[in-house]
């Protein structure tokens, strides 16, 4: 798949990377994703790895997966009522999260994510975006907790060597509200209609947790100059 937008907004706060074999392009991930779906965890674990072994920086991108949820969250069992999934889905998830170095437990409240995906500008603008990115996940479905909540980001924050007093103050007066409503926008205006979704460089995408061999296939493909959108 082939996104359809540039957008330097993705910059703003790139993970850090090591550098890319000389004479080798540069590798730029956009992570598009959304903190309460348990396969975008996964996937994170497969961009931090392209990142390790393959010099990419990446960009973590705000989707609103669930647009109904209230400020303080639902009780999962009323969120997921009525769903149900096929014969051995919750099984897969949880062993592909294991085999990514995820214990996996269902958090009781299904959290408003927009607060985290603020507060996550945040700490790119304050030089910690991927380590806030992985604890909020880590929050979320390791720990159960609420991470729609001011106090609970403001903890990670703090965790993370962020000044939680300061996020506190950014999240009170929607400092970064414009920032996370224009991704989302992007997001919909680009017809993604699954997270994770990646971005390479602007030009290939790959939709879902998929196994890291196919990441790290495109991934060589665009370092070695076999892949090339045109335009």
């Amino acid at each position: 798949m082939e996104s359809h937008q540039d957008d330097s907004r993705a910059e703003r706060h790139a993970g850090a990377a090591a550098q890319p074999p000389a004479g080798q392009t540069r590798l730029r991930l956009r992570m598009v994703s959304d903190y309460i779906c348990p396969w975008c965890y996964v996937g994170l674990t497969r961009v931090e790895r392209l990142c390790r072994e393959f010099g990419a920086e990446f960009t973590a991108w705000a989707y609103n997966l669930r647009p109904g949820i209230p400020p303080q969250g639902l009780p999962r069992d009323e969120v997921y009522r009525d769903r149900s999934y096929p014969p051995g889905y919750i099984e897969r998830l949880r062993q592909t999260a294991k085999e990514s170095g995820i214990e996996m437990i269902a958090p009781p409240v299904v959290a408003n994510t927009f607060k985290a995906h603020e507060a996550t500008e945040f700490a790119g603008e304050h030089g910690r975006p991927a380590e806030f990115h992985r604890a909020v996940f880590a929050a979320c479905w390791e720990q159960g907790e609420n991470i729609g909540e001011v106090e609970v980001l403001c903890g990670l924050a703090a965790d993370c060597g962020l000044d939680a007093d300061q996020l506190r103050e950014a999240l009170a007066d929607s400092r970064y509200r414009q920032r996370v409503e224009e991704q989302m926008a992007w997001a919909r205006d680009a017809g993604l209609g699954g997270v994770p979704t990646v971005i390479f460089n602007e030009r290939f995408a790959i939709v879902g947790a998929q196994d890291y061999e196919v990441f790290a296939d495109v991934a060589g493909r665009i370092q070695r100059g076999e892949l090339k959108a045109e335009g």
